[in-house]
C-alpha cells in the first residue's frame, strides 16, 4: 500500500509523477508499516530530510527547538517574499462589476463559438452596462443642476473660505461675510438655508416698516453665511479620494489587461483535468466537481474587440470617474456644516459602487461564477515560482535585509497619489469659483445667473471645452465695506 501511494504524493497536479524522493523541496522516505494508518495514509512525513521522531530517539534540546523554529519562520518569510510581495504590482484582476463583465463574458462567448445561452449573457452584460451609465450620469447631472443652476437662482454664492478664520476675528482674514458684516464670533455663522431665511425675515420687516429701519437693524441680526470648520472639508475630500482611487485602480487594471493581452483570438476558457491521477479519483480525493475543471482566464482578444472595449467601456468609465471626482469635491467644498459634510462624503461613495451593486443584484449566477473564477493576468511571472528550497527561501530573506531603508520599492505610491488628487481637485475648486480678497482670504467670485435654466449636457460631459454660459448681470458681488448701521 505504501509503494502504491508514494508516486501520488510525489506528483504534481498537471504533470507526470516526480521521483518518489522529492516534491517541491520535501524529501520523502519510504514509510515503515507502523507509519501507515488503517486507511493507508502516511502517519508522518518529515521535511528537509529529517527522520520522524520515535520513542527511541532523544528529544531535541530547548536551544535546538528554538533554532529549528527560527529557521522554520525564516523559510516561511522567504515564501512570503517570493510569492506575495510581487502580487501588488505583478497582477491585474477583474472585479465583479458591469464594466468588467462587459469585457469578459463576450470573450468567453466568442471562445465557446457563441452558444445562444452565452450570447444572451453577453447581451445582458451590455444592457446592465447601459443601465449603469444612465444611473451614474443621471445622479451626477442632478448634482450639477443643483450646484450650478438652482443654487444660483436661490441667490447662493460659493462658500470658498467664508468664516474660516472666525477665531481670529474681527481683524483677521476671512472675517467679512457675504453680506458685508464682520463675523465677530462663531455665534453669527449659519448655513445658507438658515442665513437666507433670517435675512429674508429681516428684509421683510424693513419693507413693511420702513419708518422703523434703525430699530430693526439694531435688534434683528441675521448673522452671516460661513463654514463651521475649515479642516473637515479637506479631510472628507481625502476620504472621498480613497473611494475614487479604488475605482481608478480597477480602471487601470482594465487598461493594462487590454493593452497587455495579444491582439489575436485566444481561448478564455478551457477544460483542465489534472494528469496525476484518473479524473474520478481526483474528484474523490480532492472533493471536486466537473465545474472545478473549467478554468476561465484572461487571454488574447481580436483588435476590433479591443477598440470596442476602449470606445464603449473604458473611455466612458474614465469620463464618469472624472465627473464624479470633480462634482463630488465641489459638492463637499460647498457644504458648510460639519455633520453635513461627513454625511455627504459617505453618500457620494455609492455613486462609484453602482456598477458593482447592479452586477450583484441583476446578473445571472453563471456570470457571477465566471467573474469569481477568472484567473488574474500575470504581468510579472517572477512570483509564480513556488518550488524554492528552504535554503533558497532563507537566502531571499537575507537578500531582502540588504535593501536600503529608503529604497524606492518601499515607497507608498497609492497614499501619495490619493493625497495629490486631493490637492489637485481642491485647487481646481478654488481656481474655478474663488478669488483672493484684500486680507488674503478666499472669497466667492461675483455671481451671475445662468442663461439656461437646465444645466447643458455639453457642459456636463465636456466642461472644459463647452463651459456653462452665464448672463451679463451680477446678482451678488462681495461688499467691500461693512454696511452702515
Amino acid at each position: 500500500e505504501a509503494k502504491r501511494m508514494q508516486p501520488s504524493l510525489g506528483s504534481m497536479e498537471e504533470g507526470a509523477s516526480k521521483p518518489s524522493g522529492s516534491y517541491s523541496g520535501l524529501k520523502l522516505k519510504s514509510p515503515s508499516p507502523s507509519e501507515i494508518s488503517k486507511d493507508g495514509l502516511f502517519s508522518s512525513i518529515s521535511a528537509a530530510g529529517e527522520q520522524p521522531t520515535t520513542d527511541n530517539e532523544p528529544l531535541l534540546s530547548e536551544a535546538e527547538r528554538q533554532a529549528e523554529a527560527k529557521r522554520n519562520a525564516k523559510v516561511a518569510a522567504g515564501k512570503v517574499l517570493a510569492l506575495l510581495m510581487h502580487k501588488d504590482s505583478g497582477e491585474c484582476n477583474m472585479s465583479k462589476s458591469v464594466y468588467d463583465a462587459a469585457i469578459v463574458i463576450p470573450q468567453i462567448c466568442r471562445s465557446a463559438d457563441c452558444p445562444m445561452s452565452l450570447v444572451h449573457l453577453s447581451i445582458r452584460s451590455y444592457a446592465f452596462l447601459i443601465l449603469n451609465f444612465f444611473l451614474q450620469c443621471f445622479i451626477l447631472y442632478m448634482i450639477c443642476q443643483e450646484e450650478l443652476v438652482m443654487d444660483k437662482y436661490a441667490g447662493k454664492m460659493h462658500l470658498c473660505d467664508f468664516g474660516a478664520g472666525v477665531e481670529n476675528c474681527p481683524d483677521g482674514p476671512n472675517c467679512i461675510g457675504p453680506a458685508g458684516s464682520n463675523y465677530q464670533n462663531a455665534g453669527r455663522i449659519y448655513g445658507f438655508d438658515v442665513w437666507s431665511t433670517r435675512t429674508f425675515a429681516r428684509d421683510a420687516l424693513l419693507t413693511l416698516f420702513p419708518d422703523k429701519r434703525e430699530e430693526i437693524m439694531q435688534n434683528i441680526d441675521p448673522g452671516e453665511y460661513g463654514l463651521e470648520n475649515y479642516w473637515v472639508r479637506p479631510v472628507c475630500v481625502f476620504i472621498f479620494m480613497m473611494s475614487v482611487m479604488s475605482d481608478l485602480r480597477s480602471t487601470m487594471d482594465m487598461i493594462w489587461i487590454i493593452a497587455y493581452v495579444p491582439s489575436r483570438p485566444e481561448m478564455w476558457l478551457e477544460y483542465r483535468v489534472p494528469k496525476w491521477a484518473d479524473k474520478a479519483k481526483v474528484k474523490e480525493m480532492s472533493d471536486r466537481c466537473e465545474l472545478d475543471f473549467v478554468k476561465f482566464k484572461l487571454a488574447g482578444m481580436p483588435l476590433p474587440w479591443k477598440i470596442v472595449n476602449w470606445i464603449f467601456i473604458i473611455i466612458p468609465k474614465l469620463l464618469i470617474w472624472r465627473s464624479t471626482a470633480t462634482n463630488g469635491v465641489t459638492f463637499l467644498m460647498e457644504t458648510a456644516g460639519i455633520e453635513s459634510v461627513i454625511v455627504n462624503v459617505t453618500a457620494l461613495t455609492f455613486i462609484l459602487n453602482l456598477d458593482e451593486m447592479i452586477f450583484d443584484l441583476f446578473s445571472h449566477k453563471a456570470a457571477q461564477h465566471m467573474m469569481d473564477a477568472i484567473e488574474p493576468l500575470v504581468l510579472n511571472e517572477d512570483h509564480l515560482r513556488d518550488d524554492h528550497t528552504h535554503d533558497e527561501a532563507c537566502d531571499l530573506v537575507e537578500k531582502d535585509k540588504g535593501h536600503h531603508f529608503f529604497d524606492v520599492k518601499f515607497f507608498p505610491v497609492r497614499p501619495v497619489i490619493a493625497f495629490l488628487l486631493t490637492l489637485i481637485f481642491i485647487s481646481q475648486y478654488y481656481w474655478q469659483f474663488c478669488e483672493k480678497d484684500a486680507t488674503g482670504g478666499w472669497i466667492s467670485k461675483s455671481m451671475r445667473l445662468p442663461e439656461e435654466q437646465q444645466y447643458p449636457l455639453s457642459a456636463f460631459f465636456f466642461p472644459l471645452l463647452v463651459p456653462q454660459r452665464d448672463s451679463a448681470e451680477y446678482y451678488w458681488t462681495m461688499p467691500r465695506q461693512p454696511p452702515a448701521p
